[in-house]
């Protein structure tokens, strides 16, 4: 009797074992039918980001300032359009601008109206710091920490390749971006990159959206919350949308053709200055 109950717990063992391992690598098969973030995001990831809209967004309440960024890109930003507006203490100032590989067009407030049209390279402007977050080189090492750390869900049809928390590696990878954000458009402030460096992230969020059927990046978002300088808080949102759908954009020819030249304008000041 004892042998024959010795044998049925064995036996129970056995199959116990069998489902166990069975379960196992169903499980695996199963986990292995998706697609992995990696493959997602690189499949068309340059191809998918050749044009869009994008909009940024920083805030800091103890800095008692905000700055938003809008507009469109296409071609690594050789074309750009630009909406800027700086918020300190409640007061605002806008500026538009267009980017070329050679011209740029710039409104300010102060110009009443009138485009001024500029040398891409003049004076003190960093063209490469507004068009380097349209370049799909600038994303190659975020890509592969995100993909290394990112979850992939089906969501309203999409694949949705996400990120939300800390992650050291990660949140070093995305500090151009915000040092870009940061600065205003066109300047580089060491200051700003040692400040962004030195921040400490409470939370970041990536989210990509890719089409099943394509592969293509249908849309990007990061979100971050960071402290910098010990005492400043930080939110920061940018988001690439519209992907593919802005492959004609150009200066509109009105801009073109009334654009003032900064050029005229120094010379005229000049001769005025002669006089």
């Amino acid at each position: 009797m004892k042998k024959k109950f010795s044998f049925l717990i064995l036996l129970g063992v056995i199959l116990v074992s069998l489902t166990t391992a069975c379960s196992n690598k169903s499980s695996k098969q199963a986990k292995s039918t998706g697609p992995s973030a990696s493959s997602l995001i690189n499949a068309k990831f340059n191809s998918s980001f050749a044009n869009g809209h994008f909009t940024q967004t920083t805030n800091s309440n103890e800095m008692n300032q905000k700055s938003k960024s809008e507009g469109l890109f296409k071609d690594k930003g050789d074309v750009t359009n630009l909406t800027y507006t700086l918020t300190q203490k409640k007061k605002s100032q806008t500026e538009q601008m267009w980017l070329t590989k050679k011209d740029m067009y710039l409104l300010l407030e102060q110009n009443k109206g009138h485009w001024i049209k500029n040398s891409i390279d003049a004076d003190s402007f960093d063209s490469d710091q507004v068009k380097e977050r349209f370049d799909p080189a600038t994303f190659k090492k975020i890509n592969k920490a995100f993909a290394k750390k990112a979850t992939v869900q089906r969501k309203n049809g999409n694949y949705e390749v996400s990120f939300d928390g800390t992650d050291a590696n990660l949140w070093n990878a995305v500090n151009p971006l915000i040092i870009d954000a940061m600065n205003t458009p066109g300047s580089q402030n060491m200051q700003v990159a040692r400040l962004v460096k030195s921040a400490q992230v409470q939370n970041l969020k990536i989210t990509y959206l890719i089409d099943p059927t394509t592969k293509n990046v249908e849309s990007m978002t990061f979100k971050a919350q960071y402290t910098a300088g010990g005492k400043y808080n930080f939110t920061w949102n940018l988001t690439y949308d519209q992907l593919g759908q802005h492959s004609d954009l150009a200066v509109p020819s009105d801009i073109q053709k009334n654009a003032i030249s900064a050029e005229d304008i120094k010379k005229a000041q000049e001769e005025q200055n002669n006089q």
